[in-house]
């Protein structure tokens, strides 16, 4: 047991003192953060000012453009006067032209520009009053229908919720599928990577030849678990270290940045205000009574103490299933492209079941993602998208009974293997060589 401790010491400290561990761990804090503040940033950073002319030959648009904080429309009389305008004048930036047709309705707008092109909020801006504009002009005078009446008409909503009959309680579906994905594919990267790093590790010490040193004084079995065991922990590590610095990035960027962070929540009043009085009235009246309702509330019916108690499990012993049979793989070969032979069949069940994490999104307690959650080789992607959804307890205990049933399985398999091909040099190994191996006492 002693050397075990001293092989996973190994491992972790050697992995944990590299720059990239920790140029990674620091990384992805700093990525979450930015993915957070980043757009908040950019929707209140203030815009350069552009002033655009107008110019209808329909008759239709003539005065209809509004002006906002970053644009100002100007009519202008004709084409050939706009142009003028717009070489001798720096502050103009573009004209929107609207040529009359032999058509009541006209079908196309030019948007003129002199050197520079116009940016996407000045285009995006003049097609959405284009086609408000068009669209206003046509309800009113074929169907008799204001502005003001097409905006009651759209803006009225019916919100469908989704209740559990027995408990009551709001199902929140769409938040669901959002936790679950992100764990799905969270645990799914976690053990591919760090399951490749275990097969990575035994190849290096083969090549180098440092395994036949260590192997002196440690048996094979003790060498493996030794590192399987460390490399996990390292991955624990990381994912410690994630959740903490990225909780301490975003709370210094809201701290640090108070006023940017409320405006943005007033930017988001002042766009809905353009809608229409009632639209803002009621928005403002849900804001004012609770803050992002919907998002709490669905956050607030998940059990997050059994979901994190369930990461951890299905982590470990997921991780600990498949890469005690990437270092028996990794113990076959001396390159990277002779292990793909023998780390396809294993990375299949990971891979297939990510591929079919819509159907499971669709279908949370479908006979698919049942069969998948109870499969050890893949029940850890697909219980930990179904759990939030709320799983029943059979199900969730028979599926962890497999996977430790399984486990100890994979290790005696892979031992048998990795004690008989770590010293194996110079030979393509085949698949009747494995089995060869495997036979061997």
């Amino acid at each position: 047991m002693n050397k075990v401790l001293l092989v996973i010491q190994r491992e972790y400290s050697t992995r944990v003192r590299k720059a990239s561990f920790w140029v990674l761990t620091l990384l992805v804090p700093i990525l979450m953060a930015a993915l957070y503040a980043v757009p908040i940033i950019l929707a209140t950073r203030p815009l350069e000012h552009a002033h655009v002319l107008v110019v209808d030959d329909t008759g239709i648009f003539q005065g209809q453009f509004r002006s906002s904080r970053d644009i100002t429309y100007h009519d202008a009389g004709s084409l050939d006067y706009a142009k003028r305008q717009l070489a001798e004048v720096d502050s103009l930036d573009a004209i929107v032209y609207i040529p009359a047709r032999e058509t009541t309705i006209p079908n196309d707008a030019f948007l003129y520009y002199r050197t520079d092109a116009p940016s996407m909020n000045i285009q995006s801006n003049v097609d959405s009053q284009l086609q408000e504009i068009l669209r206003n002009r046509i309800l009113l005078d074929v169907h008799g229908i204001s502005p003001d009446d097409y905006q009651m008409l759209t803006s009225t909503r019916i919100k469908l919720r989704t209740k559990d009959i027995e408990t009551g309680r709001d199902g929140f579906l769409g938040i669901k599928v959002a936790v679950g994905a992100i764990l799905a594919l969270l645990i799914f990267f976690a053990i591919f990577n760090f399951g490749s790093q275990v097969m990575r590790g035994v190849m290096e010490e083969k090549g180098n030849r440092i395994v036949e040193i260590i192997v002196c004084s440690v048996r094979p079995f003790q060498l493996m678990m030794g590192k399987v065991v460390g490399i996990g922990l390292v991955g624990l590590t990381q994912f410690a270290l994630w959740i903490l610095l990225s909780g301490i990035a975003v709370g210094a960027l809201q701290a640090s940045n108070s006023e940017l962070f409320s405006q943005a929540q007033t930017e988001q009043i002042t766009q809905i205000a353009t809608k229409g009085a009632e639209a803002t009235a009621q928005y403002e009246a849900a804001l004012n009574a609770e803050p992002v309702p919907e998002l709490i509330k669905g956050l607030a019916s998940i059990d997050f103490g059994l979901l994190l108690l369930m990461f951890l499990f299905y982590f470990v012993f997921g991780y600990l299933l498949y890469a005690t049979l990437f270092a028996a793989v990794g113990s076959l070969v001396d390159t990277e492209t002779d292990s793909q032979q023998f780390s396809l069949p294993i990375t299949v069940p990971l891979i297939l079941v990510a591929l079919l994490l819509p159907a499971m999104i669709n279908q949370p307690s479908g006979a698919l993602s049942v069969w998948l959650s109870m499969i050890p080789f893949t029940s850890p992607v697909a219980m930990l998208l179904r759990i939030p959804f709320g799983v029943p307890v059979w199900q969730v205990v028979l599926s962890a009974l497999l996977l430790l049933a399984t486990f100890p399985l994979c290790v005696w398999l892979a031992a048998r293997i990795y004690r008989s091909g770590i010293l194996r040099y110079g030979q393509k190994t085949t698949w009747r060589d494995l089995f060869r191996l495997f036979r061997t006492r």
